[in-house]
């Protein structure tokens, strides 16, 4: 495949915002744009760029939920229940260790957090409780087990499923009356997971991919084994991408002694295409995002730690779109359709829009005047924010 053209984010950007902090997490939905940062804070836009509110935490954010009227976020050791339209706090708890994960149902009625406790000297995690709320904050129950859980996926009636870490491995039923554990068909720990349009894909370190379907294993050939310890899944239409840290001097693949591997399948599980990095580069983000010139697009985002790469590319052929470098570590990248959010490690927060996309890359430039109007409209909406 051909190099992808350099272009400068800032430039294609729908719009960009700089937080005090690094990003930390993000949420993109059809109404707003969500960050939250390592201090603490928690950042609010409209897709057009305008702030709708800013609210302090305790600490770094780690993950946040939407459900009826209310967000919930893990932040050090709290979870809080924020306003959705106002980000007034309404309740806050403390939790034992440092907080990790959280979900709840679509009404907001029901809320799953985790938290988990690390050993410097073991260098490894020692133990991880599971926190059940109901919509008023009151704890419904508290479980701990010896294994950290690596994602969640929470269904409508507030059964979460929750994949392990060793010594178990396996997987995690989370429900009212407690927890319940079962094999996964592979004993390897798990590293993260993916709820996909129609089912869940779960990565494990030695490669397997297992596909669940409300908590059953799915028996089926479509998700093959990868080379190495899996690293980021993106599982939606048109069909799945994942990411691949290959240990350097791997046999029997012929990757070149890359380090990074990328993959784009399409929905039956046929590889369309593929993109290597040179040893010591890592690719941290797999993420389908908005429709560029009537094509879907992958982005693919690896770091070494110097400099943030990201490439694009079409689903399904693989042609290159665009590369962007950025001398920040990118944290957290969400897309859809329609937008692509990434937040870096230095603040700054890009918001990419697809129909913008394909005006600013398929142009031959943009004219100074059009550069002028952009640099205005950019500092409008800085001022409103």
């Amino acid at each position: 495949m051909e190099e992808a053209p350099l272009r400068n984010l800032r430039e294609l950007a729908w719009f960009e915002r700089n937080l005090d902090a690094g990003v930390s997490t993000l949420h993109l939905d059809e109404a707003r744009l969500i960050a939250g940062d390592w201090d603490g804070g928690i950042h609010c836009w409209d897709l057009e760029g305008e702030r709708l509110w800013r609210t302090q935490t305790s600490n770094r954010v780690s993950n946040v939920a939407l459900g009826g009227d209310f967000l919930f976020a893990v932040c050090g050791r709290d979870i809080v229940c924020l306003d959705l339209e106002s980000g007034e706090i309404r309740w806050k708890v403390e939790l034992e260790g440092s907080s990790d994960l959280v979900a709840c149902t679509p009404d907001g009625s029901t809320i799953l957090a985790t938290s988990s406790v690390f050993d410097l000297e073991m260098n490894d995690f020692l133990e991880a409780t599971f926190w059940r709320f109901n919509a008023e904050g009151e704890l419904l129950r508290q479980d701990s087990i010896n294994e950290r859980p690596w994602s969640i996926e929470m269904r409508d009636d507030g059964v979460a499923f929750l994949p392990l870490s060793r010594p178990r491995c396996g997987m995690i039923r989370s429900e009212a009356d407690g927890l319940h554990h079962r094999p996964l068909p592979t004993s390897s720990p798990a590293t993260c997971g993916s709820s996909g349009q129609y089912h869940t894909v779960i990565g494990h370190a030695d490669g397997t991919l297992t596909a669940l379907d409300d908590g059953m294993v799915m028996d089926d050939d479509t998700y093959t084994n990868q080379p190495g310890s899996i690293e980021s899944i993106s599982a939606m239409e048109p069909g799945f991408l994942v990411a691949i840290a290959i240990e350097a001097g791997a046999v029997g693949a012929g990757f070149g002694g890359a380090e990074g591997l990328a993959r784009a399948y399409d929905k039956n599980g046929t590889l369309l295409w593929q993109i290597e990095t040179p040893l010591g580069r890592n690719i941290e983000h797999v993420v389908y995002g908005p429709t560029i010139d009537n094509n879907s697009t992958a982005w693919v985002v690896s770091w070494d730690d110097r400099l943030s790469i990201i490439e694009t590319r079409t689903i399904p052929n693989g042609d290159s779109v665009m590369c962007v470098e950025m001398e920040s570590r990118a944290n957290a990248v969400i897309g859809n359709s329609q937008y692509l959010a990434l937040g870096f490690d230095d603040g700054s927060v890009y918001l990419l829009q697809g129909d913008l996309l394909t005006r600013r890359l398929t142009s031959e430039g943009a004219s100074e005047g059009d550069e002028h109007r952009s640099n205005l409209a950019e500092k409008l909406r800085r001022l409103r924010s």
